[in-house]
């Protein structure tokens, strides 16, 4: 074989061998060189830890404000208008003069009657002195007698008209309308005006059926008025009969009002206790709704796997929401509750362990 031949089948071999052992070589190194796959980290959320308490259950109703008696004062009898002594939006007490009307010919009347009433008191007092000496009859008497209550009657008629030409106020209020002036002709039963007592007010609204058998009468009740100012009172009233078109029960809630303050007929809100039940109290941002549209809060078990709940709102508060539907004691999401879906494993953390986390940052 030629020289150069050989020569050359050796330095292909030795090429061959020495790649070969290259490639040995370079394999440990890149199997150590590949990514090892990172676990995935578990999602962090706030949580807060939350045990049941007694919640006043309250009945959430709408009204308005009403006087606590409001009347129309009308006259008994007829005659002119001769005095005006209260001016319309007056305040006035029980048994003051509202309108005087001009007694007329009432005086003469009453002077008639009672000449009258003693001339029959003088007959029936001479037919039964004739009666006991056999020279009158019995009927005689028994027509006399009759005569004398007539009589009686007829005084008291016209002693009644007299009185009611001085018209007074039955309850101490405020004359809010007027509806005469002076020399105005009135007839009886003419109306003169509006008197509205406002010493006491009312709050009325309509409580729902499904409600109104967890109310009891003498609870106290607040109120919100929409002008903001929050009164409190006392439910006076629940009707025994529901309306015929709504199928709802009035109520009525009494506060006293003695600066009469200016709030009859502006809206309310009424608060009506209705018993107690087992809650939690918790920030708004926890509730969520399902498919159907119901309210769910998202928890945290004992495995850190989240879960959730259905959930009903007892009453609003100033700090949140009052829910039923929870254990006793529940962890609850509040922060990332919509980035876990349930049964995932999660990370859960609280305000302390966020302000321990925090105070060891700046302390390093």
């Amino acid at each position: 074989m030629n020289k150069s031949v050989v020569l050359a089948i050796a330095v292909v071999i030795g090429i061959a061998v020495w790649m070969l052992s290259g490639m040995q070589s370079d394999a440990p190194e890149q199997a150590d060189a590949l990514p090892v796959a990172e676990e995935k980290a578990l999602m962090r959320v706030k949580v807060q830890d939350s045990d049941a308490a007694k919640v006043l259950q309250q009945v959430r109703v709408q009204g308005q404000v009403e006087a606590n008696r409001t009347l129309e004062v009308k006259v008994e009898i007829d005659g002119r208008v001769t005095q005006l002594p209260v001016d319309e939006g007056q305040r006035v007490t029980a048994g003051e003069n509202l309108v005087e009307i001009s007694a007329d010919y009432r005086s003469a009347q009453l002077a008639e009657a009672k000449a009258l009433l003693k001339q029959r008191r003088n007959d029936l007092a001479a037919s039964i002195k004739l009666k006991k000496r056999g020279l009158q009859s019995q009927n005689r008497v028994i027509a006399d007698q009759a005569a004398v209550q007539a009589a009686q009657a007829q005084l008291a008629r016209i002693e009644h008209e007299i009185k009611e030409t001085r018209v007074a106020a039955p309850f101490a209020g405020v004359l809010n309308t007027r509806a005469v002036e002076l020399g105005d002709f009135l007839q009886a039963g003419d109306m003169i005006g509006e008197l509205v007592d406002d010493g006491t007010v009312k709050i009325t609204g309509q409580v729902p059926q499904h409600s109104v058998g967890r109310l009891q009468e003498s609870q106290n009740v607040d109120v919100e008025l929409n002008n903001g100012l929050q009164l409190t009172g006392k439910l006076s009233y629940i009707s025994p009969v529901a309306d015929t078109v709504t199928r709802s029960y009035r109520v009525e809630v009494q506060i006293p009002n003695p600066d009469h303050l200016r709030i009859i007929g502006l809206s309310a809100t009424l608060l009506l206790p209705a018993g107690e039940q087992m809650g939690h109290l918790l920030p708004g941002s926890v509730l969520g709704l399902d498919e159907a549209g119901n309210l769910r809060v998202k928890l945290v078990d004992a495995e850190n796997r989240v879960s959730d709940a259905g959930v009903e709102i007892i009453r609003t508060d100033k700090n949140g929401f009052w829910l039923s539907g929870l254990d006793e004691k529940v962890r609850v999401i509040t922060v990332g509750q919509d980035f876990v879906a349930s049964g995932e494993e999660i990370d859960p953390v609280t305000e302390v362990d966020l302000a321990a986390s925090a105070n060891s940052s700046q302390g390093g």
